[in-house]
Parts: C-alpha cells; sequence; structure tokens
C-alpha cells in the first residue's frame, strides 16, 4: 500500500461517514471532514475527561497540520486541540491524523 492510496481509503471513508468540521489554522479557516467520537471508559487516562473527543482527519485539504491550541468547531461547538497531534505517517508522508480536542 502506498501513502497516495492510504489517503484515498480515509478519504472515501470520510466522504461517507465523517462530519465536517472547522479548523482555525494560522493561514486561516478551512472545513475538512472528519470523524468525531467521544472518549471510551478505557482511554480516560491522566487529563482526559469524558467531555473530551477524538477527531481522526485526513491530509487532504489542510494547507498546514494542526497544531496544540488550534480551535476546531464541530456542530457549533468549539474546541481546543488539547494535546500535539499524533500523524501517522507512510514513507515520511501524513496519511492521517488523530487528534484530542477539549471543549
Amino acid at each position: 500500500m502506498t501513502p497516495t492510496h492510504a489517503i484515498r481509503m480515509l478519504d472515501r471513508q470520510l466522504a461517507k461517514h465523517g462530519q465536517d468540521v472547522t479548523i482555525k489554522l494560522t493561514g486561516g479557516d478551512v472545513v475538512v471532514r472528519a470523524f468525531v467520537r467521544g472518549m471510551k471508559p478505557d482511554e480516560l487516562t491522566g487529563d482526559l475527561s469524558q467531555n473530551d473527543r477524538k477527531v481522526t482527519l485526513s491530509p487532504t485539504g489542510l494547507p498546514s497540520l494542526p497544531q496544540r491550541l488550534d480551535t476546531l468547531t464541530t456542530e457549533e461547538r468549539e474546541h481546543m486541540i488539547e494535546f500535539q497531534p499524533d500523524v501517522v505517517r507512510m514513507n515520511n508522508v501524513p496519511v492521517r491524523i488523530n487528534l484530542v480536542v477539549r471543549g
């Protein structure tokens, strides 16, 4: 599997099952598709709470990678990115971005 193939697979799933979110980046706002879900009980460790959300994004359409303290709006609710994003890479190419947001 190539990075391009992995991104296309994720983009298809996000188009089918994801939701629109707006991310406020330094260069401006961008609307992308994302999977947004609550935290599972076994994931609630350290500073994480039931109000936190896990978000999965594709790099498609992002002018830059989101950073800690950037904001993400979903369903008219604004969330702050709590931790540095977990960027999954294949052959050094970002293919998936996992975030934890709060708010």
